[in-house]
């Protein structure tokens, strides 16, 4: 999928990332995006983190409360931000993979950002945990509208907006509609540390370096798509594979017997 367009956001009630980060992504006209699980074959299809968008949140209202000359709400917000990425820490959405194998298209959107900050490590090829914070659902550009296509994708934007990502995402299998999950995505690691150190800062009255340190966390934010459509051909290789080698063995049994 070279180009994309898009289909439904995905962003469940518990795991959406609002308020100002929405405007702020708005204001760069591009939407949130991102994501695949490489190392988890069978995990939910762009499963997201609640704790980590949760987070998310929280450190970017800290902000706010910095600039709006609230000491005690900072304090108060990073705190909460340091809770939930201990939580997301643990969160089986995580997954590893190296920036540069990350979507490229997607991630000019990043590059061209102000100041775009590193990730954890310089390294863009070595492999680093990314914590998928938001997400959405996208056509590919070799997309043809037909009615039974057109009919299978107001379904799932039905489900969709019923919160039901799964049966969006069979609907629209099902049709045989070439479709990715893209979604937004932070590097665990540093996030996790940047979070504390600004929580010191700010315990500290050191608000202004607080403030630059959580605006280059944010700046981290990268992007990938994950081919739903692979997905269940991967899966239904393994499980042939599986069978191949079951019957194989069988066969070996029976002729030694």
């Amino acid at each position: 999928m070279k180009a994309y367009q898009v289909v439904a956001a995905l962003l469940l009630a518990s795991t959406a990332v609002g308020g100002a980060y929405a405007a702020d992504q708005s204001a760069k006209a591009e939407p949130a995006a991102v994501v695949a699980a490489e190392k988890t074959a069978d995990k939910d299809v762009g499963k997201l983190s609640a704790d980590g968008a949760q987070a998310f949140r929280d450190m970017h209202d800290a902000r706010l409360a910095i600039f709006n000359a609230d000491p005690k709400d900072a304090k108060t917000l990073i705190a909460k931000a340091e809770k939930a990425i201990d939580k997301a820490k643990t969160d089986d959405a995580v997954f590893w993979k190296a920036e540069n194998k990350l979507d490229a298209k997607l991630n000019q959107i990043a590059e061209k950002t102000k100041g775009s900050a590193k990730t954890a490590t310089d390294d863009v090829t070595q492999e680093v945990a990314w914590l998928p914070i938001d997400g959405q659902l996208v056509l590919g550009e070799d997309f043809v509208a037909t009615p039974e296509k057109a009919a299978a994708i107001k379904k799932a934007n039905e489900s969709v907006q019923k919160g039901d990502r799964k049966a969006a995402l069979e609907t629209l299998k099902l049709a045989d509609v070439n479709v990715g999950f893209s979604m937004a995505v932070l590097p665990l690691d540093k996030t996790a540390h940047d979070i504390g150190e600004a929580a010191k800062l700010i315990d500290g009255g050191k608000f202004y370096e607080a403030n630059a340190l959580l605006k280059g966390t944010e700046e981290r934010i990268r992007f990938d798509v994950l081919d739903v459509n692979a997905v269940p051909v991967a899966h239904q290789a393994k499980a042939t594979t599986a069978d191949t080698k079951e019957t194989t063995s069988s066969t070996v049994a029976t002729t030694t017997k």
